[in-house]
C-alpha cells in the first residue's frame, strides 16, 4: 500500500486554499522543478520544517552540499497546513507512563528538550527576522467538563513541580476574565514557553534563508524510487534523478510507503481538520467574553484547539476523517461548524471563510523518532505527534549533528526520541485501528 488514504489527501498539485494560503496572496516563495541529473553530498526528501531546517544547519554549519525535493510546493505539506500552536510536548504518553517505560531521568531530559524546541523555533524566528506573525506568550489547556479541573491541575502540578516549567492554574471564573466563556471552559491552566505563528509565513521564511545558505530547492519534484548503488544512492524523481552519499527522510505524515522498505508501516497519518470564521466583531467577542490571543487545547482526547487571529477571525480544529476523500472531508467541514457553535453558541450565525485539512503523524512509541538506519546512510525524523512546529524546527537541527558526527548512531538527547518505533500490526488495518481509538476516546471525553 503506497498511500493509506483516498488519492483525494495526495494532489500534490492542487493549491491548499487555506486561510495561511490567503495571508501571503502572491507573495510566495517559487522554485523549480528538478529537470536534469545532478548529485549531491546529501539529499533531503520533504521540504517541510524538519527537511528546511535540516538543510539550513546543513549547510551553515557543516558546508555541506545539500539538495531539498518536494513534492509539492514549499508550503503545500503539513508545516503549512497546521493552526500554528507551538506548544509542548510532542507525545501522546502520559508523565506516569513515561516515567515506567523510560525512568525519570529521561523523563526530564524529554521535557527538557520540549522546552527547548520551543526556544529553538523562536530562535529561528528571530535569527533570521522571519515575519509570520508571532502571538501570544503561553499555552492553555481548558477543562471542557467539570471532572476534568482536578486532572488539568494534577498536570500543572507535575509541569511546575517536576520539570520546572511556569504554570498558572485558574477557576472558571478567573478564566473567564481573562480567557473566555462558553459551554466548554471549567478552568483552565497555563505554560510557557507557548506562542502562536502563522505557520507557512515561518516556512517560507526558512526556505528562502536555506536557499541563501546554498541548499539547492526544488518543489514540484515527487521522489518515486531510491536505488542503493555500490556507496552511493540514486534519487529518482517524476522527471529527473540525483546521485548522493546520504539520504534524509523528512516527508512525516506523507510519507510514501515502499520508498524506504525500512520505514514502512511505522507512520499512522491522523487527518487534522481546520476552519476559520469571518472578522468577529467585538460584540461577538464579548458575548463569550474572548479576550486571549493566547493559543487553547481543551482537555478532551479527541480534542478541539482553537485561537484568535491577528484579524479577529476564530480558527478552530480537530481531528477525524477516516477516509481522505473530499465529500467526507466537507460532512467533517459541516460536523468542525457544528462543534465550534456548540462550544460557542452565541456565534451560531458566524460564516466560515475558510476549511482545510492536513496531517499529522503518529507512530507505535507515541513519541518522535529521529535516528539513523543499520547499515545504510539513511537517516530519518517523523512522528511529532501533532506537535510539529514546537518539535520539527528542533529535530532538524539535531538530525543534521547526527548526519555529520563521527558516531552516527546515537544523539545526546533523550531515548524517548531514539530508534524506530514498531512497525503497526497487521498495517492495512492502520485505520480500524484510528477509528476503534475514535470510539473509545469519544465515551471517555464525556
Amino acid at each position: 500500500m503506497n498511500q493509506l488514504y483516498h488519492k483525494d489527501m495526495y494532489q500534490f498539485h492542487q493549491p491548499v486554499k487555506s486561510y495561511w494560503e490567503h495571508t501571503i496572496e502572491n507573495k510566495k516563495i517559487k522554485f523549480n522543478k528538478l529537470q536534469k541529473q545532478t548529485s549531491a553530498d546529501i539529499v533531503v526528501i520533504g521540504g517541510g520544517y524538519t527537511g528546511l531546517s535540516c538543510s539550513l544547519q546543513l549547510t551553515q554549519k557543516y558546508n555541506q552540499d545539500v539538495i531539498l525535493l518536494e513534492a509539492g510546493h514549499i508550503g503545500w505539506g503539513s508545516s503549512a497546513r497546521n493552526a500554528g500552536f507551538c506548544c509542548i510536548s510532542p507525545t501522546k504518553l502520559s508523565i506516569k507512563k513515561m516515567k515506567k517505560l523510560y525512568g525519570i531521568e529521561e523523563t526530564k531530559k524529554f521535557y527538557a528538550t520540549t522546552i527547548e524546541g520551543s526556544h529553538y523555533t523562536k530562535e529561528l524566528i528571530e535569527n533570521y527576522n522571519i515575519n509570520c506573525d508571532v502571538t501570544g506568550d503561553c499555552n492553555f489547556e481548558v477543562a471542557h467538563h467539570p471532572s476534568f479541573f482536578k486532572s488539568i491541575k494534577e498536570e500543572a502540578e507535575i509541569y511546575s513541580n517536576e520539570f520546572g516549567i511556569e504554570t498558572q492554574i485558574f477557576t472558571k471564573d478567573e478564566f473567564n476574565e481573562i480567557g473566555h466563556g462558553g459551554n466548554e471552559q471549567f478552568g483552565a491552566f497555563s505554560y510557557k514557553p507557548g506562542f502562536a505563528i502563522n505557520p507557512l509565513k515561518f516556512q517560507l521564511g526558512l526556505a528562502k534563508e536555506a536557499q541563501n545558505s546554498g541548499v539547492k530547492i526544488f518543489e514540484k519534484s515527487p521522489v518515486i524510487k531510491i536505488e542503493k548503488q555500490s556507496n552511493k544512492y540514486k534519487v529518482i524523481t517524476n522527471h529527473s534523478s540525483i546521485t548522493a552519499n546520504k539520504i534524509v527522510m523528512t516527508t512525516n505524515g506523507f510519507y510514501k510507503d515502499d520508498l524506504i522498505p525500512q520505514l514502512n508501516d511505522r507512520i499512522l497519518p491522523v487527518i487534522s481538520n481546520i476552519i476559520v470564521t469571518k472578522p468577529l466583531t467585538q460584540e461577538e467577542l464579548d458575548s463569550h467574553n474572548y479576550k486571549t490571543i493566547n493559543p487553547v487545547l481543551n482537555s478532551r482526547n479527541l480534542l478541539f484547539y482553537y485561537r484568535l487571529l491577528k484579524d479577529n477571525r476564530f480558527l478552530f480544529g480537530a481531528r477525524g476523517d477516516l477516509t481522505g476523500s473530499n465529500i467526507s472531508g466537507n460532512k467533517m467541514f459541516l460536523e468542525m461548524e457544528k462543534k465550534m457553535k456548540t462550544v460557542f453558541p452565541n456565534w451560531l450565525n458566524v460564516k466560515i471563510d475558510f476549511k482545510w485539512r492536513g496531517f499529522v503523524a503518529v507512530t507505535t512509541k507515541f513519541t518522535p523518532s529521529i535516528g539513523k538506519l543499520e547499515d545504510d546512510e539513511i537517516f530519518y525524523s517523523f512522528g511529532y505527534q501533532a506537535n510539529g512546529v514546537n518539535t520539527a524546527p528542533w529535530a532538524g537541527k539535531e538530525l543534521a549533528n547526527l548526519i555529520v558526527s563521527s558516531n552516527s548512531k546515537k544523539l545526546p538527547i533523550s531515548k524517548l526520541y531514539q530508534g524506530l518505533p514498531k512497525k503497526f500490526p497487521f498495517p492495512f488495518l492502520r485505520l480500524l485501528y484510528l477509528r476503534l481509538a475514535y470510539l473509545y476516546y469519544g465515551m471517555i471525553d464525556k
